[in-house]
């Protein structure tokens, strides 16, 4: 099954797209060191663990990579709006106590959260309306 899915992800990327996965999976992986003192980044950390349980779950049903970002939003969109509520916004940095390093990883983490919504959407309209 895992075999499957990783040809399929490699016949329907592009190199591009495969660095740009694993720079998503580094920068999620890197929430590994602030779990102990952050719930930003157990939240980051559990979310990357449902996004591969539910990425295997959608590409079982559906057989599509493409549509893969399914996950990405049901997921995703709720960790960007709470890490924008409770760390980068101007309200929750007046009031938080935030290393800079912390701060750096999750205004990396939010943007690559951002970027990928944005393809996700592309790629799952593109499909919908069968252009892929």
């Amino acid at each position: 099954m895992f075999e499957e899915l990783r040809a399929a992800m490699d016949a329907g990327t592009t190199e591009a797209v495969r660095i740009w996965m694993n720079w998503m999976g580094l920068v999620f992986l890197a929430s590994v060191a602030f779990v102990w003192k952050h719930k930003q980044a157990r939240w980051a950390l559990a979310t990357l663990f449902g996004t591969m349980i539910g990425g295997t779950l959608l590409w079982l049903a559906v057989k599509n990579v493409h549509l893969l970002g399914i996950v990405h939003l049901a997921i995703w969109l709720p960790l960007a709006i709470y890490l924008w509520k409770s760390v980068l916004s101007a309200t929750a940095r007046e009031t938080s106590d935030q290393h800079k390093i912390f701060f750096v990883w999750v205004t990396l983490l939010f943007a690559t959260i951002v970027i990928s919504l944005v393809f996700d959407v592309r790629d799952i309209y593109l499909v919908l309306t069968d252009a892929k």
